[in-house]
């Protein structure tokens, strides 16, 4: 559910972008975005990472990889926001894509290497 809400927030930004539409809509669309879709993207395919919060790592992984994109774009003298968020949406909706179809080819091989110990379980350190 999770990634689909990211692919929501994403797609529906983008949207409103391209059509040059402002208000209230995109500004909420914009913080979703800024929050909580790039961020979705990585953690959805890094099980691990999954595992200690869905909600949180997602945030943090966002507002890092945002700053560290925009820092770089000013950095090299390429500072156009619409062309950058551009990038990073279809860059994190590939990144969603490959992690729901990782998941449904192999459905419990996730399960499979949690049950054998492979990855720590939830609270042990």
């Amino acid at each position: 559910m999770l990634d689909l809400l990211a692919g929501l927030l994403a797609v529906g930004l983008i949207v409103l972008v391209d059509v040059g539409q402002s208000g209230w809509p995109r500004l909420l669309l914009t913080l979703g975005f800024t929050f909580f879709v790039p961020g979705r993207a990585i953690v959805a395919n890094w099980p691990r990472m999954a595992r200690w919060s869905g909600a949180a790592m997602p945030i943090v992984f966002s507002l890092a990889v945002l700053t560290l994109f925009a820092m770089v774009a000013l950095w090299a003298h390429f500072w156009h926001p619409v062309a950058l968020f551009q990038a990073e949406a279809w860059l994190s909706l590939a990144g969603l894509g490959i992690a729901v179809t990782r998941r449904r080819r192999r459905p419990s091989s996730d399960v499979a290497l949690s049950q054998q110990g492979v990855w720590p379980q939830a609270g042990t350190p």
